[in-house]
């Protein structure tokens, strides 16, 4: 590999991270608008936007499971073909508009539409990070054959499966009870453990 191809890895992870950190803010300056009225109350105040609060809550954890996701895989592989670059664009283009489903979910009611849309724009998202990950295994060089044997990798393959999987679970709920499948997103919090008993029990 040459030295313009590791300086080009270097920018790609560098721009992605960047994008990212301006997506998360973006998402948040919605709550640059709350303000308390004169003699109003915060608890008042606090439950009047709690719809705004939890959707941005919600988003911005999403967010970070997917950042740290990125950082996890793009950290073991060794360089980048037009194809992953092309992906990872696409999987930036996604996060950047992330604030279009999570206000769409906060200005609306709980529907299968709006419910739907939000948790299909989280699948989409997951999915493209899984397509990259699987390309960058299945393609010579581009990640390490030793590293690929290891219990990390196997649990890294889990785990973005595992978190597709839950994106795929919500989505199905929400055509049933759109409200329940918001609370089936709390699904991905185990997945890093379950993801790491999997791994060991495989590598056992």
């Amino acid at each position: 590999m040459t030295a313009r191809e590791r300086y080009g890895s270097d920018r790609i992870i560098a721009f992605s991270d960047a994008v990212v950190a301006i997506a998360i803010t973006v998402l948040l300056l919605p709550l640059a608008e709350v303000k308390i009225p004169a003699g109003g109350d915060l608890v008042e105040l606090i439950g009047q936007n709690s719809a705004l609060l939890w959707g941005l809550t919600l988003s911005w954890v999403i967010i970070a499971i997917f950042w740290l996701a990125h950082h996890r895989l793009f950290d073991h592989i060794a360089y980048f073909d037009a194809i992953t670059v092309r992906l990872n664009f696409l999987w930036l283009f996604v996060i950047a508009l992330m604030p279009l489903p999570t206000n769409i979910l906060i200005e609306n009611d709980p529907t299968t539409q709006t419910v739907g849309f939000y948790i299909g724009w989280m699948l989409l998202t997951s999915a493209l990070l899984m397509l990259i990950q699987v390309h960058a295994r299945r393609t010579p060089g581009m990640m390490d054959p030793a590293y690929l044997r290891t219990l990390e990798a196997t649990e890294a393959r889990l785990r973005a499966l595992l978190i597709t999987c839950v994106f795929v679970v919500c989505l199905v709920v929400a055509f049933i009870a759109p409200n329940a499948a918001l609370w089936f997103l709390l699904l991905q919090v185990p997945v890093d453990w379950i993801a790491s008993r999997l791994a060991a029990r495989s590598h056992a």
